[in-house]
């Protein structure tokens, strides 16, 4: 072999393996946070479609229906209309344990619910209250119980304050 050859080598091996570190560390850098930011820049972009893919309508649900669908893109066709997202605020976050017997916790260590209450404006300064719930992936987290360590997360209903969800989750109730 050629030192260019070896050279050539020894760049692929590395940047293979920062390519397999990134994705390997990606879900343990998600955060609940992210996935709200991630829509938020989406709508406050005026981007519709990269706001309907960060916000995943759980399959699992009873209440995927056309009705469901209609309704996520309603309003996030009228959030990335307005802008809405180019400023926001986190007001509070609800951590939830979603195993065993489900309900509020003080922290995200064994919480597979964040409910979010964000503020966010729009284009004309105006506030918009939302809430977030962004999910561990399947739904059931059974965190130390189980010794799991990877979330997942995953934005599964957005919806304006005072009105209900439609993820179909008792006792969690939005």
């Amino acid at each position: 072999m050629t030192r260019r050859s070896i050279v050539i080598a020894v760049v692929g091996v590395v940047l293979a393996s920062l390519a397999a570190w990134a994705f390997a560390i990606r879900p343990a850098l998600d955060t609940p946070e992210r996935r709200v930011a991630t829509y938020l820049s989406a709508t406050s972009s005026g981007n519709e479609g990269a706001a309907l893919d960060a916000w995943v309508p759980y399959p699992g649900t009873v209440l995927i229906s056309d009705e469901l669908r209609a309704r996520r893109t309603d309003l996030t066709r009228e959030l990335a209309t307005s802008r809405v997202g180019r400023t926001y605020a986190i007001r509070s976050i609800e951590w939830w344990r979603t195993c065993c017997e489900p309900g509020l916790l003080s922290d995200e260590r064994n919480a597979g619910l964040a409910r979010m209450h964000v503020v966010a404006t729009d284009q004309a300064g105006n506030e918009q209250r939302l809430v977030f719930e962004v999910w561990v992936k399947k739904l059931t987290w059974w965190g130390d119980a189980a010794g799991e360590t990877v979330k997942d997360w995953t934005l599964y209903e957005v919806h304006r304050e005072g009105e209900s969800c439609h993820l179909d989750r008792p006792p969690f109730g939005c």
